[in-house]
């Protein structure tokens, strides 16, 4: 019941965006494990197993505060990959020197459009001799890059007028996919465990989302968000973005926190996306780490 409550909390109230309470419903999936455990005592005892009722409301409960999570991970898809356009995000952790598992990571997937967090200036010389592509951008600040098999029409480094020290300057480029223009977005707004970072990342993802009304035709903003599908905030970006996740339904558990220590070991929430506005996924999954504390994940788009 106090689990439910919060869930009515954070979900149907204004203070919903309000720090600290908006980070905490970023680990949703954690606070179900409680009501989880709670239906296991109550199905364990055979005093209360008995109680119809009580059984009947606990399962009801319990199925609204996993609802989100369920929702969002969805059953996996088997058989082969299809074919289409591979799109592919990854934050490679600025302090991963592994630039071999890095490309084999990379090279594994083997995307038409990478997008790439945290990469320096040494990793993305290396990268650039290692895979295979014939059109690459760096940006200016951030650490953010982008390889394409696709022509680049153009590109910038942009912050779309939030500020943030030089931390995570956007990547914005025009590519010519099969002759026609697409518009990308690559972010990676501050992680929110700060208010200050928190309403920097609030401010991003606002922009953002008012920055892919504004354009026409194919749309892709793909990166690291620093936020999980129950997040407010992520969810009001989609909400006015009109995107479409590719990662909504498709089995995907978790993209980070995958270096793993012993205050980290079984944090596992995900953090990076993939939106779309004219194109269908038709698979998506995520890759190996490569020595980074996230996985990335990779699509396979259509266009509608």
């Amino acid at each position: 019941m106090l689990i439910s409550g919060l869930q009515v909390l954070v979900y149907y109230s204004p203070v919903k965006f309000r720090w600290p309470l908006a980070l905490l419903v970023e680990l949703w999936p954690y606070w179900g494990v409680i009501p989880c455990l709670s239906f296991a005592l109550v199905i364990a005892i055979p005093k209360l197993r008995q109680q119809s009722a009580r059984i009947s409301i606990a399962t009801l409960i319990l199925i609204l505060i996993l609802a989100p999570v369920l929702n969002w991970v969805g059953l996996p898809q088997l058989g082969s990959t299809p074919e289409g356009m591979r799109v592919m995000a990854y934050n490679l952790w600025i302090d991963n020197p592994n630039t071999d598992a890095i490309a084999k990571s990379i090279q594994g997937e083997n995307p038409d459009i990478l997008f790439l967090s945290e990469v320096s200036k040494p990793t993305m010389a290396e990268l650039q001799t290692r895979l295979s592509y014939p059109h690459d951008y760096r940006t200016g600040g951030g650490n953010n890059a982008l390889f394409s098999r696709y022509p680049i029409l153009e590109a910038t480094t942009i912050d779309f007028g939030v500020k943030t020290k030089g931390r995570s300057f956007s990547l914005m480029a025009k590519l010519q996919v099969e002759g026609n223009p697409v518009t990308l977005i690559g972010i990676h707004p501050p992680i929110p465990i700060i208010p200050k970072f928190f309403h920097i990342r609030n401010q991003q993802l606002d922009t953002f989302a008012k920055t892919s009304q504004s354009i026409e035709g194919k749309v892709i903003v793909l990166g690291d968000f620093n936020a999980t599908p129950w997040s407010p905030h992520f969810q009001r970006f989609e909400r006015l973005s009109q995107l479409q996740n590719a990662g909504h339904r498709q089995w995907i558990w978790a993209t980070w926190y995958f270096n793993q220590t012993l205050t980290t070991r079984y944090i596992k929430i995900p953090l990076d996306h993939i939106e779309t506005r004219g194109y269908k996924a038709l698979k998506t999954w995520t890759g190996q780490t490569g020595g980074s504390d996230h996985k990335p994940i990779i699509t396979v788009l259509e266009p509608t």
